[in-house]
């Protein structure tokens, strides 16, 4: 052999990125055992194989493992008919991978489509090069064991902060994945994106650990991944909404765990749905939840005077929760909420949460979303749309200039939805354009007084689509 050629062998030699190798500890292996259990049914349509972001995602073989799970809800609404097999193991670099594969955790596997995401953890011991080598030999080995099998190659999720030489080595690699994909009949999409902000950083409530998504993490990458995935699979797409717009991303929310369980409160309304006819919902955020309608939580010893007066014998009931926003309400009515409610008419008031964090033209989509959910599920139901109540005392506070430009778009929208927009604002504001405190004691949530002048300006409209 030439010089040259013992050469390049000695690299490929050295590179421990392609050379198969176990973990050798027993909770590694046992669960490979169980990967292999479950691909020997051959039932998997879908298969996911990575790391621990992978690992902690849902899906079966469940081991126990505490960190298993944080995306059940995205991973059974988005995969869960195709049977998904989940071949993500905790620390694992693409060496291990290479090393499960050939030991059969395909089993008798031959899914349509398998997604990989794996090299992170090769960041501190392998060149971005390397890396690269690795992940194309588990692209390789998957297509030797199942040719038929549709590759979806992730590029490595971005790491710690923007500036980091994780971070770069990352851009490396997929920078590689990218130009080598192509080549050879796979298909690489980069989805980082979707777990970046505008200074390309990571938010803490996508990845607490600028590493591992937690449970918006995981629908983020569903949502991003989607449209894609579900042309492989030669499906409908579940979405098409942007996951890089937070407002429409659905994710549950604990901002008022002071005050409220949040998790209970839903556990809470749905529960109610099953002891109650509800014919009348009314969603929001606290500032629907303060009015005071069943069921009763939060501190409230009991109905709202005024809602009994106006809803009582309507069979209305709250679905406000203090600090929801657009997302909240889409992960709640998502997972079933209005699902036992013969309804026939709903009033929607949500968006003054998300006024410092979305732009106008965002909270618009995650309000369109809301709509679209509550016509798939209620098509019957006659939707109010109502306009984001005025907040601030004056009339140059900075979250009233915004809600003015989100009700805008909302007024737009309801023509375009066919719903009935109304913006009551202008009732609850002094001659000058302030607000009272005897309206809203805190310039955003109605007092007696202000829930008052709600119900008497939406009577009309309750009267024609809402029988007693």
């Amino acid at each position: 052999m030439s010089p040259l050629l013992l050469s390049l062998a000695f690299v490929a030699f050295q590179n421990s990125a392609t050379t198969p190798a176990p973990v050798n500890n027993e909770w590694w292996m046992n669960r490979h055992r169980a990967m292999v259990e479950v691909a020997n049914k051959g039932e998997a349509k879908l298969v996911f194989i990575g790391d621990s972001i992978t690992h902690a995602f849902a899906g079966e073989p469940d081991t126990g493992d505490s960190f298993h799970n944080r995306g059940k809800d995205t991973w059974d609404l988005y995969f869960g008919e195709d049977k998904p097999l989940n071949l993500g193991i905790s620390g694992d670099r693409t060496q291990h991978v290479l090393w499960r594969l050939e030991h059969g955790e395909m089993g008798k596997c031959k899914p349509k489509v398998a997604v990989i995401m794996i090299g992170t953890n090769n960041v501190s011991s392998n060149t971005p090069e390397q890396i690269a080598h690795g992940v194309e030999a588990v692209c390789e080995k998957v297509k030797s064991l199942t040719p038929s099998t549709k590759i979806l190659l992730l590029g490595v999720f971005p790491r710690d902060k923007a500036n980091s030489t994780a971070r770069k080595s990352i851009l490396d690699i997929n920078e590689r994945l990218k130009a080598w994909a192509p080549m050879h009949h796979v298909l690489f999409f980069d989805i980082g994106y979707t777990f970046l902000d505008a200074n390309d950083e990571i938010p803490t409530d996508v990845m607490p650990d600028l590493l591992h998504p937690m449970a918006y993490g995981y629908r983020k990458w569903a949502m991003a991944m989607e449209p894609t995935l579900a042309r492989l699979m030669g499906r409908r797409a579940k979405t098409n909404l942007d996951s890089r717009n937070s407002a429409v991303v659905p994710v549950t929310q604990d901002r008022d765990y002071r005050t409220y369980d949040w998790a209970t409160r839903f556990k809470l309304t749905k529960q109610y749905a099953l002891d109650h006819p509800c014919r009348l919902a009314f969603i929001g955020d606290s500032i629907n939840h303060f009015f005071g309608g069943p069921p009763i939580d939060r501190g409230l010893k009991s109905v709202n005077k005024i809602w009994e007066t106006y809803y009582g014998g309507r069979d209305a009931v709250d679905l406000g929760f203090g600090w929801d926003r657009t997302e909240n309400v889409l992960w709640r009515l998502e997972q079933g909420e209005l699902d036992n409610m013969p309804l026939e008419a709903v009033s929607l008031m949500i968006g003054t949460n998300n006024l410092f964090l979305n732009t106008p033209e965002q909270i618009r989509d995650g309000v369109q979303a809301i709509l679209g959910k509550i016509r798939q599920q209620k098509p019957r139901a006659q939707i109010l749309l109502l306009a984001i109540f005025p907040r601030g005392q004056r009339p140059d506070d900075a979250g009233r200039l915004e809600a003015i430009k989100v009700n805008r778009l909302l007024s737009q929208l309801g023509r375009e939805r066919n719903v009935t927009f109304m913006d009551i604002g202008a009732k609850f504001l002094e001659p000058d354009g302030t607000i009272s405190r005897e309206i809203m004691g805190d310039f955003l949530h109605p007092t007696y007084k202000g829930y008052q002048i709600w119900a008497e300006a939406v009577e009309p409209w309750m009267k024609a689509h809402v029988r007693r």
